[in-house]
């Protein structure tokens, strides 16, 4: 397993263009405003920069609580970095390059399946 370590907020790209309501209701409700405490978020380095492949909403609410880094460590899953490439790519597209980029796509658990979950699944994306 490999150690945590932190980041400066801004230095984590982002790897998805939404966040769950429903997900950001609950993740509030046990977050520590005061202490933020949590889980390392996953990274991975793509195009030599550091990006959150998991624990979205955990870093949006790290964000809204004030803190100027995350908790991550070295994502080391299986999943096909050309997964995460794709992902990235249409949030870059998008202007979304770090976590606070966020604010304001903030949708519903129906419209995060919609917009983002379906077209992660669809092969023509």
């Amino acid at each position: 397993m490999t150690e945590p370590f932190t980041l400066p907020q801004t230095a984590a790209q982002p790897s998805q263009l939404y966040l769950n309501g429903s997900k950001l209701s609950l993740v509030t409700g046990w977050f520590d405003f005061d202490a933020p405490n949590y889980d390392p978020l996953p990274v991975r380095k793509f195009d030599g920069r550091w990006t959150l492949t998991d624990g979205h909403t955990r870093a949006f609410v790290a964000h809204l609580s004030g803190a100027e880094e995350l908790r991550v460590v070295r994502d080391t899953d299986d999943i096909p970095v050309s997964k995460y490439e794709r992902c990235v790519s249409w949030c870059r597209d998008e202007g979304i390059t770090d976590i606070s980029d966020l604010a304001g796509r903030v949708v519903t658990g129906d419209t995060f399946e919609t917009r983002w979950v379906d077209r992660c699944r669809s092969p023509d994306s």
